[in-house]
């Protein structure tokens, strides 16, 4: 089934906060500021995988999309893998993490978008958007390149 709402995209941030999270956490703990660094990141991680449980839990309450939230939750990790790589300080951790970002992107959407393309079926009364709008208001008027302003 196909679904609307923001629930999902707030699951991106939080997907992007946490994969911040995990590419500044192989910084240095070596000076004071270092450690400070270190326990507010842990601290960050507490936080975000505390919401994201609860995010999961709420996932199964009737007419909630937990595909939505496990999605948006999963682009947001691999994209701000990509993203937050640049943050790191040294270049061998950049260039792993980015290239473990980019792989993942490139694997989670050919496979949304394939899965899309071919297996999703669009509700009968949707097949015709003229139609169905129709239905609903008087004044419609269908300007449609598919079914030439029937």
């Amino acid at each position: 089934n196909i679904s609307v709402g923001s629930s999902g995209s707030v699951c991106g941030l939080f997907g992007a906060k946490l994969s911040e999270v995990f590419c500044r956490i192989c910084e240095s703990r070596r000076t004071s500021q270092g450690r400070i660094g270190h326990e507010v990141r842990m601290e960050q991680c507490r936080g975000v995988m505390c919401s994201v449980v609860l995010i999961g839990l709420f996932s199964f309450i009737p007419f909630v999309d937990w595909a939505a939230h496990l999605g948006g939750f999963l682009a947001g990790l691999v994209v701000g893998l990509m993203i937050f790589s640049f943050s790191v300080g040294n270049r061998w951790w950049v260039g792993i993490w980015f290239l473990v970002g980019l792989v993942l992107t490139v694997v989670f959407y050919t496979v949304s978008l394939k899965y899309m393309y071919n297996e999703v079926e669009p509700p009968e009364e949707m097949r015709d958007v003229c139609g169905y709008y129709k239905q609903f208001f008087e004044d419609y008027e269908c300007n449609c390149q598919l079914n030439d302003g029937r």
